[in-house]
Parts: structure tokens; sequence; C-alpha cells
């Protein structure tokens, strides 16, 4: 299969206002999204949608900071003030995990609380341990997802080899994405 034939198919399966706004994983950077009024609901909803677009392009150009706002966005849907984005946990997930896996800590933690509400409790206690062990210590205001994870998932030997060999791929595509 030719490389043309390739990208035309590629370009078929993205939504047209991603292929349209040329992102890249620089550009736009997140914060300007946001700083246009992406979640600010005196800011018209069609400005704020176009603005959702742009983060979406950013995200699949693979922003990581992009990704991690997407998939928080995708989890809390419409029960976030200002958010044109519906709940879509799948999206969520698939964003979150992105992000997460270039060492995003929010997407992280996200991802063990998506995890632990939609019934994955080992999942969720991963992410836990591995958002510990590359940042340190869990937020205060995460303790209560950190018991929540713990009365369902007790530490074993498995947990923290998945623990280790899922920081050491995040850290190797840590390195591998610094020039």
């Amino acid at each position: 299969m030719s490389p043309g034939v390739i990208l035309a198919g590629c370009l078929f399966w993205l939504p047209l206002p991603a292929v349209a706004t040329h992102c890249t994983a620089t550009r736009p950077s997140t914060s300007d999204i946001v700083a246009h009024g992406l979640l600010t609901p005196s800011v018209t909803v069609e400005r704020r949608h176009r603005l959702a677009d742009r983060l979406l392009c950013s995200a699949l150009a693979g922003n990581a900071a992009s990704q991690e706002l997407a998939g928080t966005l995708y989890y809390q849907g419409k029960s976030r003030q200002g958010n044109v984005l519906p709940r879509d946990v799948s999206r969520a997930r698939r964003m979150l995990t992105a992000a997460a896996n270039k060492g995003r800590r929010h997407a992280m933690h996200r991802l063990a609380e998506l995890e632990l509400s939609d019934g994955h409790p080992y999942e969720a206690a991963l992410w836990n341990r591995v958002e510990y062990v590359m940042h340190g210590a869990p937020l205060p205001s995460l303790a209560h997802l950190n018991r929540a994870i713990e009365t369902r998932v007790s530490p074993d030997a498995r947990l923290e080899a998945d623990v280790l060999l899922k920081v050491a791929a995040i850290r190797d595509a840590m390195g591998a994405a610094t020039p």
C-alpha cells in the first residue's frame, strides 16, 4: 500500500475540525485554548465548540497537556460548568491514558478515579501507585480516592511488578521525547 493511500485513509478518519486547524503537539498550546474561553460559560457555545475542536486536534497531535484536559472534560461531561464535550468514559480513558503514559500526574490520578468508578479496582490501584512512584506523596485532596482504592485492592507482588513495568515504560517514553 502506498504512503499516499495510507495518508488519505488517515485523513478520512480524522474529525474534520482536526484536519482544518493544522495542529501540532505544541501549537496551539493548551493554555491558549483555555485562555480564549474553552470553559467560560459567558463565551458563546459555538466558540467553545471551536475551541474544543482545537483542543482535540492538539491532543490528537500528541500534546500531553491537551490529552489530559480533553480526557478530564470527557470524563466530567456537561457536569463541569462551561464544558461542551459530552461525558464519554471510553474517550476519557483513551485521552487520559495517552497523557498518563507521558508522565502527566493529573491524568494518572484522574485515570485511577475513572477506573475505580468504572469497576476496575486493579487498574485504579496501578495508576495510583504509578503516580506515587513517579511524583511522590499523593496530593492531600486525593486522600479519599487513595482510601477507596486501598479498601478494594491490597498491594501484592503482581501489582508492584506491573507498577515497575509501567513506570519504566513511561520514563523511557519521556526520555525519548526529550531532544
